[in-house]
């Protein structure tokens, strides 16, 4: 199913730049607005979706502040049932959850219970760090960890009540406890950093870091929405799969226990069985594009922080095109920040265009390794296909 279901309402965008602080910009303002009166979704069919991501499934929703605009289901959730994808199927969301990570840390930072510009060294005296460095610097991927590769770092789903995240954590931040670089003197993406910004919010909040983020980061969902740490319904989760015949195949038998964590063959694709990521603040975020479109509406909404600039800090780019838990990037002229996340079996990215207030989300049901900008081709189609917007 792919539908646009309403058009923007450029009322409520006119008052959204009066709050954004362009009101002293009336030629600005002009701009966007005429922009947003003249932006028409284009329907994105499902075969054009399906092209696009190259996966057995995907999920694909544009939003702004107030509704779904448009939304496209697409293909099989599991090749063997022949189980279609719907706005009900779930995907593993991967390292989008490192948004909700520097969202949860920058609320600490709003109530004065850590400082963005304080080291964080003192916390951590059971590693041994090559250099100090700043909360804002892990947050913004130049605290000079390294990011190792990270397909082993993975649990079957029936043994998640058994599995001790906390010892994997402190066991692998210890194993890369060198740092690469000198802090601040550029950015490097890492998972590391992200395992003690857990470490961080759970210390100083006095909470678990799963608790903390569900309770003043993740929103409030609609019955069928999604967005947890956990599967909340295996009937509804998409299998993951990945292309048999390709180069990246020899990284699963590189890395993962083939017997264990693959399920079958079926055609072209190898299955998965149902897994979760060891560290859930680096990536263990499972939803489907509805409930990952509650949480960007909260952005849109800017209902997340207490104060606005705190938002706009985080969208701010540092250094090397990221921002404090997002990259920053442009496409037909409009400035966006965006994440993707990416491993076995599946591949997710979210998008907000904070300039129009309208934001776009990707789930897919294959592998992917790579920052892979699919959104770049999906939004062309779906949001900028007017001249005004590729001029």
């Amino acid at each position: 199913m792919c539908a646009v279901h309403k058009p923007l309402c450029v009322g409520y965008h006119f008052l959204s730049f009066v709050k954004c602080g362009h009101w002293d910009a009336p030629d600005f303002c002009a701009v966007k607005l005429l922009k947003m009166a003249q932006l028409k979704l284009s329907t994105l069919s499902q075969s054009e979706l399906l092209s696009i991501t190259e996966s057995p499934g995907a999920q694909y929703l544009v939003l702004d502040a107030q509704d779904v605009l448009m939304e496209c289901y697409a293909g099989l959730a599991d090749l063997e049932s022949k189980t279609p994808v719907t706005a009900q199927t779930t995907f593993n969301a991967f390292s989008i959850t490192k948004t909700a990570t520097a969202a949860a840390v920058l609320k600490l930072v709003e109530q004065g219970r850590i400082g963005l510009e304080a080291y964080m060294n003192p916390l951590f005296r059971e590693f041994h760090f090559s250099h100090p460095f700043t909360l804002r610097q892990l947050l913004s991927h130049q605290a000079g960890f390294s990011n190792p590769i990270p397909i082993s770092w993975v649990h079957l789903a029936a043994e998640d009540d058994a599995f001790d995240e906390r010892k994997f954590s402190i066991n692998l931040i210890d194993r890369h406890s060198e740092q690469k670089f000198k802090p601040g003197t550029k950015a490097a993406y890492s998972s590391i950093g992200y395992l003690l910004l857990a470490q961080i919010i759970e210390q100083v909040s006095g909470e678990s870091y799963e608790s903390y983020v569900r309770k003043n980061v993740l929103p409030a969902l609609e019955e069928t929405d999604t967005l947890d740490f956990r599967i909340e319904n295996h009937e509804r989760q998409a299998v993951g799969y990945h292309k048999r015949f390709s180069f990246s195949n020899l990284l699963l038998e590189c890395f993962l226990d083939r017997k264990k964590y693959i399920k079958g063959q079926y055609g072209s694709w190898t299955a998965f069985q149902p897994f979760y990521v060891n560290g859930k603040a680096y990536g263990g975020l499972l939803g489907n594009a509805r409930g990952l479109a509650a949480y960007l509406r909260a952005y849109l909404n800017q209902s997340i922080f207490l104060h606005p600039e705190t938002q706009q800090m985080m969208f701010a780019e540092q250094k090397g095109g990221l921002s404090l838990g997002w990259y920053t990037g442009k496409l037909h002229g409009e400035k966006f920040v965006c994440h993707a996340g990416g491993g076995g079996g599946y591949y997710a990215e979210i998008r907000i265009y904070p300039e129009l207030n309208i934001a776009s989300v990707l789930l897919r049901n294959r592998s992917g390794f790579s920052d892979l900008r699919l959104l770049d081709k999906i939004d062309s189609t779906s949001i900028f296909s007017t001249k005004l917007f590729k001029q």
